[in-house]
């Protein structure tokens, strides 16, 4: 029986037909590997070793196959454009909800552009690893290797495609035994080989469903100084208080902190109302304190019940939000940090409660380094599939402000797409990245000497002054609406 395959015309008519990155490297894979159609759509993105240009093929034929220049170049280049996604295999859809290539959508892709090249023959698969096979024979390669690349052992197929090649084919397989298959102009071939297209290394895509959130408990990015530093203090009882804007992580500090402290801590949202405060700290010491304090204990009363009970000094108090205090419960809570040792958080230390600052080692909270902002957007994205990583991240990057809380919130603006593709990402937005400056000095020092103008000007009998300043009182009359406005 005859073995049909293509010539080098219907070949270069194909591959020139073939315009998308995906679909090209499928074909130059059939004709430069001899792959099977179930290998080629098992394929995964650590099946290809870059740095040794081989690609390893598993099930019952499992081998190795060198990949030529060709080839490698129509890998590299379909990885830089391949979405990163939930499946591991390399060929995936590129439409709708991502996954892996259907062995019937490749015999589709197949058919599409060999009927676009005004091929004759019904071109599938087989055929194209037909052609690959009589290539192969037809080279200086002997009967073993070309074997062992194609992943044969019945000496009927071998014999066939050594027939089909109409040369007697004169066992360690290298690239060279491939090379003279490339089908690229020499020039082509030169080129590349000067400027080899680096791969873009895929990225792990895990299982998880929704948008990934970081647990303080698990996890928590370029803060480890900062952690450390507050650990020291607590070990020497010393109170410790976090300060920085919104977003800077303050919150998810403390929480981090509760987790690594383990049981003789106690995190408390917010100081307010205080009441509501202390029946947790009595809690903590005592979850039948209400049996040993009367129902309507002043905040004085409990605070004595909890100063009484509170001994052994190994509790440390974690609360956020201290700048609910309000002015007439400074001294109650002055109390408790003369007996606890207290981890807080508050956006800015405002002059009212210095007498409660007073009492703390006070730790400024910055926005994170760009590594360490890195790695938080790495790990948020890790189950998104996204088309344009590095476009992304350097979005996220610059808008936030190097502030966790908005590129968390960022992330998660996108997290729901199926794919995130360069429109999404445009789209992206936050609050963070924001700078209002305020200009209002300086238009009423403009907009005082344009009116002085107009009465010199007027003085003076200078028309043209007097226009000019007349102009000049508008133009900065309507920025100010103007900045006003945006603000």
């Amino acid at each position: 029986m005859s073995i049909e395959y293509l010539t080098i015309n219907e070949i270069k008519a194909l591959l020139g037909e073939t315009d998308k990155p995906r679909d090209r490297t499928i074909i130059t894979l059939f004709l430069n590997t001899g792959v099977f159609l179930n290998e080629l759509v098992n394929i995964k993105i650590d099946s290809i070793d870059w740095e040794s240009r081989m690609l390893a093929i598993h099930g019952n034929r499992q081998r190795e196959i060198p990949l030529n220049n060709q080839a490698y170049e129509a890998l590299a280049k379909w990885s830089k454009n391949r979405i990163d996604n939930h499946t591991s295999s390399l060929f995936i859809t590129n439409k709708g909800i991502v996954k892996n290539l259907s062995a019937r959508t490749v015999e589709h892709i197949i058919k599409k552009y060999s009927e676009r090249a005004g091929i004759k023959k019904r071109v599938n698969a087989q055929i194209l690893r037909n052609t690959f096979a009589v290539r192969l024979f037809s080279e200086e390669t002997s009967k073993e290797k070309a074997a062992a690349i194609l992943g044969i052992s019945d000496y009927e197929s071998i014999s066939r495609y050594a027939q089909a090649a109409k040369r007697p084919p004169t066992v360690n397989i290298v690239p060279e035994d491939l090379a003279k298959l490339d089908t690229r102009p020499f020039y082509v071939r030169f080129i590349s080989k000067l400027f080899p297209t680096i791969p873009r290394i895929a990225k792990p895509i895990n299982e998880i469903k929704g948008p990934i959130t970081p647990s303080p408990e698990e996890t928590v990015f370029g803060r480890e100084g900062v952690i450390e530093d507050i650990r020291s203090n607590l070990k020497k009882n010393q109170s410790v208080l976090l300060f920085g804007p919104i977003g800077i992580g303050k919150t998810h500090l403390l929480k981090h902190t509760a987790k690594l402290l383990g049981a003789n801590t106690l995190y408390i949202s917010t100081p307010a109302p205080l009441k509501s405060m202390l029946a947790q700290i009595c809690s903590k010491l005592n979850p039948e304190y209400e049996k040993e304090i009367k129902t309507r204990a002043s905040v004085r009363e409990i605070i004595d019940y909890i100063l009484r009970s509170y001994s052994d000094q190994s509790l440390i108090l974690i609360i956020d939000n201290l700048n609910n205090i309000k002015s007439s419960e400074i001294e109650p809570f002055v109390m408790l940090l003369e007996k606890f040792t207290i981890l807080g958080a508050v956006e800015d230390t405002i002059p009212r409660l210095k007498q409660v600052w007073w009492k703390f080692k006070q730790i400024e909270i910055k926005p994170l380094s760009e590594e360490a902002s890195k790695e938080l957007v790495k790990y948020l994205t890790q189950n998104l599939a996204i088309s344009d990583y590095e476009m992304l991240e350097t979005k996220v990057l610059t808008i936030s402000n190097h502030l966790p809380l908005a590129i968390v919130d960022m992330i998660h603006q996108v997290s729901h797409r199926p794919v995130v593709n360069r429109d999404v990402i445009r789209e992206v937005y936050h609050e963070a990245g924001i700078h209002y400056r305020d200009w209002t000095s300086g238009i009423v020092v403009l907009w005082g000497m344009a009116i002085i103008s107009r009465f010199v000007a007027l003085g003076t009998h200078s028309f043209e002054g007097y226009i000019l300043a007349g102009f000049g009182t508008s133009v900065l009359v309507t920025v100010r609406y103007f900045v006003f406005k945006m603000r």
